[in-house]
Parts: C-alpha cells; sequence; structure tokens
C-alpha cells in the first residue's frame, strides 16, 4: 500500500511540472522570460497564503526566484482580482497578475489554474521595455 501511494504521489509531481512545463511553454509570446525563467528553476509554484505573499513582498530582495506563482483554490475570480489590483496600488515592489482557467482576454494564455503571480515590478519593467525597444528596432528593419 505504501509503494502505491508514494507511487501516485510521484506520477502527480511529474503531471504538475509537465502541465506547468506547457502552460510556461504556450505562453512565452507573451512573457518569453517566463519560459527561460521555469527552465531555470527561477519560478516557485505554490499553495496561495496571503501572509506568506505579504512577507515575501517585505523582504523580496532576499528572494532566489524570479516569481512565485500561488496556486488559488478557495477565491472566486472577482476575489483574485481584488487582491492583485490592491497589492498593486499599496507597495512599489512586486507586481501581481493573475490568471485563471476560465478566464481570458482573447489570447488563450490562461494558466491551468487560478493563479496570483508576484515578481520583482523593477525587474519586469525592465524586461517589457527591452521587449518593447527589440520590437520597434525590428519594425524599422
Amino acid at each position: 500500500m505504501v509503494r502505491k501511494r508514494k507511487k501516485v504521489e510521484r506520477r502527480k509531481e511529474v503531471e504538475d511540472k509537465s502541465i506547468w512545463f506547457q502552460y510556461f511553454h504556450s505562453i512565452r509570446t507573451v512573457c518569453p522570460w517566463s519560459y527561460t525563467s521555469y527552465l531555470e528553476g527561477k519560478i516557485k509554484i505554490i499553495p496561495f497564503d496571503r501572509e506568506l505573499m505579504k512577507l515575501t513582498e517585505t523582504n523580496w530582495a532576499q528572494q532566489p526566484w524570479d516569481a512565485l506563482v500561488y496556486m488559488v483554490d478557495d477565491l472566486t475570480l472577482d476575489e483574485i482580482d481584488d487582491i492583485v489590483a490592491q497589492q498593486n496600488d499599496c507597495q512599489e515592489k512586486c507586481e501581481y497578475l493573475w490568471s485563471h482557467p476560465t478566464f481570458t482576454k482573447g489570447g488563450n494564455n490562461q494558466a491551468p489554474y487560478p493563479i496570483i503571480i508576484q515578481q520583482d515590478r523593477a525587474k519586469l519593467m525592465e524586461l517589457r521595455y527591452a521587449k518593447t525597444m527589440d520590437s520597434q528596432t525590428k519594425a524599422k528593419n
């Protein structure tokens, strides 16, 4: 019995890694750095904990991650949106985004589970600026 349980747990871990690999691969056109970060082990996927999220934000400079992905299982889409909006308005260290499997803005880039993404705001702005400049340079040529 114990062996079977361990096999099931391991299978779930592999399945989840496969799902996340597919997800980050699928969004690389809109967020190319996330795929690279995931491959390099710089994205940590954990259950949502509001207190941990705030503590992580306070100590962001000490974090080894490019992003934390919080899997949310007990909040509505509106509640997730409210948390993200509030966190983005009340501080400047981190940028918060969310994704939900039932919501898309037309690109079908939604995550396989409801998530809140926490990442370094300055780094994200730098990456976005570099992508914009690269696109403008390619358009001129």
